[in-house]
């Protein structure tokens, strides 16, 4: 999608430094972007709507920060600056603070080969943004580490999905019915507010096998207070995922999301 973008002569300081800084993230995002990772100023430049002398300003100033680099003359890649900010957040985000021995735990109980994942809420999808397995299987599709998947697919999404508010689950919904039916949340919106509130009944959401046939995902939403923010699950190899094993799996994870809902709730309190 092509942003367009407008004057700035007319525009005050605060205004036209306020511009500058979102043409900036949006160049930046445009590296995030699935199935192509390089860009030329000249590329970008048409896909932002801007000028060339403005678009290689913000490459300049980009590059020079870190957070991209050439790697050929002319086409430029993410650079070392966002490892660096990956560390920071692996190694500073409460979040995963908190939850890391909360997921090892978790693991106890479970067959061999299972992962524990910790997901996010965000900008309308779900991102995995840490993991902990012992031994770790290979299974066909994953919520891989840094991947946004959709909130119709698989329980870690589900389970988010579910408690969300409902204005906002309808405008998900109404961008891509189909796929909210295919992945068995109903073929209306009435059916949809069933399926949802059936969700948020279980103490752990459970699916097999949409997110590949070889995985079966246990999730429990999270919560800082009252508004979920994310999901720890269980991705349990489909060939051992009993019915026995899904049972006493669910209240571990349900367990391990309400410890982590009470952390966060506490850190949200003590932030204010």
């Amino acid at each position: 999608m092509r942003h367009e973008s407008s004057d700035t002569s007319d525009r005050g300081p605060e205004e036209g430094k306020s511009g500058s800084l979102n043409r900036l993230m949006l160049l930046l995002e445009l590296f995030s972007r699935e199935g192509k990772s390089d860009w030329s100023v000249d590329e970008a430049a048409i896909e932002l709507g801007l000028s060339a002398s403005h678009t290689y300003r913000y490459f300049r100033t980009l590059s020079g920060a870190g957070y991209i680099s050439a790697f050929t003359p002319g086409r430029y890649v993410l650079g070392p600056a966002i490892i660096a900010l990956d560390r920071k957040m692996r190694t500073g985000d409460p979040m995963i603070q908190a939850a890391r021995s909360l997921m090892n735990e978790i693991l106890v109980p479970a067959p061999a080969g299972c992962i524990a994942i910790l997901c996010r809420y965000f900008q309308g999808q779900v991102m995995c943004v840490h993991e902990e397995f012992t031994t770790r299987f290979q299974h066909d599709v994953s919520y891989e580490r840094g991947l946004p998947r959709p909130l119709y697919q698989g329980a870690a999404s589900k389970v988010i999905l579910a408690h969300l508010p409902l204005r906002q689950v309808k405008a998900f919904y109404e961008e891509v019915p189909k796929e909210f039916e295919r992945f068995h949340l109903g073929a209306n919106w009435s059916e949809l507010k069933q399926a949802l509130r059936a969700l948020r009944e279980q103490q752990a959401v459970i699916t097999s096998g949409e997110l590949g046939s070889s995985a079966t995902g246990i999730s429990a939403a999270i919560f800082d207070d009252k508004r979920v923010i994310g999901s720890i699950s269980l991705v349990v190899p489909a060939a051992l995922a009993s019915d026995e094993v899904k049972a006493q799996l669910a209240p571990v994870v349900a367990a391990a999301a309400q410890t982590m809902s009470n952390t966060m709730a506490a850190l949200a309190a003590n932030s204010l």
